[in-house]
Formats: C-alpha cells, sequence, structure tokens
C-alpha cells in the first residue's frame, strides 16, 4: 500500500483544519453571544415574567394580582425536553461508506462489494486497519409542535384575577361582582429551530476496532408574538391589567380599543457557536451466519452554552449493541443504547431499526424506524418514535454523498414534522 503515508498525512491535515476552523466558529459565536440574554430565558421572560392584573389599572387603592404566564409554564422542562429533541438530529454514522480489503492475489486494496452503508444507524462492521473517512453533515430542524399542539398557535386562559385577590375582604362586593367572570386569554407564536452541522473524522485502528471524533457547529433560532387578553363576558369591565404592565397596550383598535385590557409582547433572538464534541470507539467482536455484533461506546462532552440550547450540560455516556448483516443486496441492522445524562438532560434509551438496499453499486436506499424513552416518569418525550427514509451516491472516487428525511410517528414532546439532513464524506485508504 504505496500510497498509505500519503493518504493518512492528507487525512490528518483535513482533521487539524476541520477542528480549527471549528473552534474558531465557536469563539465568534460565543463572543458574539457574551452579553445577550440566553435562549432559555427568553420565554419565560415575556411580559416581565409575570401579568398584573387588578380592578383598577392605575393603583390607587390596592396592590396588582400577580398571575403566572400559563403559557411558559409549558417550557419549563424545554432543556429536558432537547435532550430527546437533539437525539433526533443525526451525528453522522462513523461506519463509514465505503469498504477497502486487501486483495493477496492483485496485492492491492479493493473496493467490498455490499451497500453504502445505513443513513442514521451503524453496521457492525468497522472501518478497516489504516482506512479514515472525513464528513460533514447539515442537518435543519424547525420544531412545530409540543405534545400535539402548534407551537405556533398554542392558548391558555384562566381566571382574571386570583381567589385570594376576590376574597379579600377589603374587595367591595360590587368589584367582585364585575371581576370574578373575567378571563385571562394568552395567545403565543413560536418559531424555534436549529441548523446543525457536524464536522467528523474516523480512523480504523484495527480491521475490528476504530474510533472517531464529531463536533457540532449549531445556531438556535427562537421567535416569538405573544399576545394576552382580559375578556370580560358581561361588559361591565371589572378587570384590567395593571398601568405598571409590560406591554399593556393604550389607545388600541378593534379588541384592545377599551385601555389596559391587552398587552403585547415579543424576541427574536438566535445564538450559535460549538456545539458537543463526540468522542466513539466501536468493536466488531463476533459475526454468525446470520448476524454480526459490535458493540459502541460515545462519550459526549458539554463543549456548546447549554443555555443557549447549543448543547447537553453535563457529559453523556452512551454504550450502543449494534446488530446487523448483509444478505444479497439487502442489510438490515439493529442499534439498542442507553444515555446516561445527567437530571437536567434527562437520561433515555434509544433504539434504531432498518435496512439499507444496495440497487447499484453506486446508489443505497435506507429506511429507519427510531424510538426515545425518557426515564424521567413526569417529564416530557417519555416515548418519541419517528421513521427515516434516504439514499446515499457514490457519484465519483471514495466521495459519498447522502440525505436523510425524518418524520414523527407520534405527537409526545417537542417534534418538528421533517427533519432534513445533507451529508458529504470521503474515504481516505
Amino acid at each position: 500500500m504505496e500510497d498509505s503515508g500519503e493518504g493518512v498525512a492528507t487525512a490528518t491535515r483535513s482533521v487539524r483544519i476541520l477542528g480549527v476552523g471549528a473552534v474558531v466558529l465557536g469563539l465568534l459565536g460565543g463572543a458574539s453571544a457574551a452579553h445577550a440574554e440566553p435562549l432559555d430565558r427568553l420565554i419565560p421572560g415575556l411580559f416581565g415574567g409575570r401579568l398584573s392584573t387588578s380592578i383598577n389599572p392605575q393603583l390607587t387603592d390596592r396592590a396588582p394580582d400577580t398571575r403566572q404566564l400559563l403559557v411558559a409554564q409549558r417550557f419549563s422542562n424545554l432543556s429536558a425536553a432537547l435532550a430527546a429533541a437533539r437525539s433526533q438530529a443525526p451525528v453522522p454514522s462513523a461506519t463509514g461508506a465505503l469498504r477497502f480489503e486487501w486483495d493477496d492475489d492483485l496485492e492491492v486494496y479493493v473496493r467490498s462489494l455490499e451497500s453504502l452503508g445505513p443513513l442514521i444507524a451503524e453496521r457492525a462492521q468497522t472501518l478497516g486497519r489504516r482506512t479514515i473517512t472525513l464528513s460533514m453533515s447539515y442537518t435543519r430542524v424547525d420544531f412545530d409542535t409540543l405534545e400535539g399542539d402548534r407551537l405556533d398557535r398554542l392558548h391558555t386562559s384562566q381566571s382574571a384575577l386570583s381567589p385570594e385577590f376576590l376574597n379579600n375582604p377589603s374587595l367591595p362586593a360590587s368589584d367582585r361582582m364585575r371581576a370574578m367572570d373575567n378571563t385571562l386569554e394568552t395567545q403565543l407564536d413560536l418559531k424555534f429551530g436549529f441548523d446543525l452541522i457536524f464536522l467528523t473524522a474516523a480512523y480504523g485502528i484495527t480491521d475490528t476496532i476504530d474510533v472517531s471524533l464529531a463536533l457540532a457547529v449549531n445556531q438556535a433560532r427562537m421567535h416569538a408574538t405573544a399576545n394576552a387578553f382580559i375578556t370580560d363576558p358581561h361588559g361591565d369591565q371589572g378587570a384590567f391589567f395593571a398601568g405598571n404592565q409590560q406591554g399593556v397596550i393604550i389607545g388600541g383598535t378593534g379588541r384592545c380599543s377599551t385601555d389596559f385590557v391587552c398587552a403585547t409582547d415579543s424576541f427574536d433572538d438566535s445564538k450559535w457557536g460549538t456545539g458537543d464534541l463526540f468522542l466513539r470507539g466501536k468493536w466488531h467482536f463476533y459475526d454468525t451466519e446470520y448476524v454480526d455484533f459490535a458493540a459502541t461506546a460515545v462519550l459526549t462532552l458539554p463543549t456548546g452554552n447549554a443555555d443557549d440550547f447549543l448543547g447537553f450540560h453535563d457529559p453523556t455516556f452512551t454504550p450502543w449493541l449494534i446488530m446487523s448483516k448483509t444478505f444479497n443486496r439487502v442489510s438490515p441492522h439493529i442499534n439498542l443504547g442507553y444515555s446516561f445524562r445527567s437530571s437536567q438532560d434527562v437520561s433515555q434509551a434509544q433504539w434504531i431499526a432498518g435496512a439499507d438496499v444496495r440497487v447499484f453499486d453506486w446508489l443505497t436506499l435506507a429506511s429507519d424506524f427510531l424510538g426515545f424513552h425518557d426515564d424521567e416518569r413526569d417529564g416530557i418525550n417519555d416515548n418519541v418514535f419517528q421513521s427515516a427514509i434516504g439514499f446515499k451516491a457514490n457519484p465519483i472516487g471514495n466521495l459519498v454523498l447522502g440525505a436523510s428525511f425524518q418524520f414523527p410517528l407520534n405527537s409526545d414532546g417537542l417534534r418538528a414534522d421533517v427533519i432534513y439532513t445533507g451529508q458529504a464524506e470521503y474515504t481516505f485508504y
């Protein structure tokens, strides 16, 4: 293998360039966000963090009532929800699309005649000794629902004044009668999503062991418009927003033509920088007639800013059992894993089951089913099921291009209607 040294040197230089570029992007992203409010505080901070109501907006006779923003409470576990949501954004498979084996007769490395591999899952086979793959992928996630409710039209309704306020003996009975049937409605139009770039390098130490490193460079995007209304079914104006309420509307039109019965707030922000660092080792340890076995361990280091949803709060350790086998042109696979995370990020069981089909030597079609099962009984994302379809193509040389599309199979958790991923991979041997 005369060119192996040159190939390794080229790959090493490429890894260094990718690493330096990612670090620079991360530093720039961190610098731009250094003095801005973290993204995880934007939703709880709507309307100044509370809704102040009263029977007198001028607050001349009593302190205002303070109402919790119920729609914001639905996002109280957003960081935990993102543990499962972020898992749906696939780190590129480090299995490698192309595999090369030494031919004793020809005394050269020749490509193995098999599929280009799965899209999201791993297959049991490793890269092979001294084989290197470099890849870059891009994933777009725009969340659409939370526990089945559309994010662009979330709605809550509650009493405009609390029972404690209404039952205060100092409140005149006439005011109590006018105010007790008033309701406080809140509407939220939220747009929330990610752009994720993964830079990955993998190396075959032996014919049965390989290692890989992947670094995420992410952008989190959040935009919201919130409107709150006090509704009086009898028109006798029993409750108002307090005059010191952030976003209260005076001199409005339509539904808000009465002063102090409407409030509005909004934000539009994004943060970007390095995400997490994924360190992975894989051992292909046993083959049988019907199934091959491998074990993989992934250590995720939190190099991203968790307060801006760019990564996890604490390290994650995920062991995987990988089972696969090639039968002519079809290669089924099953991956079983468990992510051990802190309580902030939520541990979860994960599985992937599917198959890839070698349609032509240069084209592979693949399909997967994915499951994520949260171990937080009172949390969200208890059971998330996804499907994925896609392809890998080898248009020229050792370059492989791929794309996948994920779709939800149930409504649990924070979900996107479609998750798009594109990937480019190059193999050195």
